[in-house]
């Protein structure tokens, strides 16, 4: 029991953690301590900039389409409940609700506060505020909870291409710069370590967490 209670403290406290290195980085943002863009957002966008062609803006242009709007907060997150419930892991659907739905509110807080603008050079049309990216963000927390639901290092490596894809995205579209998406996805891993690792317990009843103690 008290290993499984220090697992929980330590998701829960990474998690935590994540979170507040983004915020304290969207406050020097906010402030103007960090000149704009810096000099890792420069470089990054300099080498994004540098890979564009017909066939990458199209590719990237899917990204931005799935990554956006209904798809990206209702379509897609609840394909995955499906799979999940079909895998009978119903508290991870749960937990990919749940966690889903903190992501989008606190990218949403963190975009209204920072306020900060978009790289000129952008190639789609995009909301309000650059930091923290919310196509990352919203990769990022699925992302996470699938790969701490399922074990196949196959499906754990397709999971973090896709999320590297996403945020790479958004920087070849010129979308976002590097901090921003970053940023995005240390929330949307953070969340997720957040609500998991308060639902260990019952995460524990699944297929998995049984043939884990056998």
């Amino acid at each position: 029991m008290a290993s499984r209670a220090r697992s929980v403290r330590i998701m829960v406290g990474v998690g935590v953690a994540l979170i507040l290195v983004v915020t304290v980085a969207g406050v020097l943002i906010a402030a103007g301590v960090l000149p704009e863009p810096n000099v890792v957002d420069a470089w990054w966008s300099g080498v994004a900039t540098s890979i564009r062609s017909p066939a990458t803006i199209a590719v990237a242009q899917g990204f931005n389409a799935l990554g956006r709007g209904l798809v990206a907060t209702l379509v897609v997150p609840a394909a995955l409940v499906v799979v999940l419930l079909v895998a009978r892991r119903p508290w991870s659907a749960a937990v990919i609700v749940v966690a889903a739905a903190l992501t989008w509110g606190l990218t949403r807080v963190l975009k209204s506060i920072v306020a900060r603008d978009r790289p000129e050079d952008m190639l789609v049309q995009s909301d309000f505020g650059s930091f923290p990216s919310g196509h990352a963000s919203n990769a990022a927390v699925l992302v996470a909870v699938l790969f701490l639901a399922f074990r196949s290092v196959a499906l754990r490596v397709v999971l973090v291409l896709y999320l590297v894809a996403m945020m790479g995205s958004r920087l070849l579209l010129g979308a976002h710069w590097a901090t921003d998406v970053g940023g995005g996805a240390l929330v949307g891993i953070g969340v997720a370590l957040i609500v998991a690792g308060l639902a260990r317990p019952l995460l524990r009843r699944e297929p998995l967490g049984r043939r884990s103690r056998g």
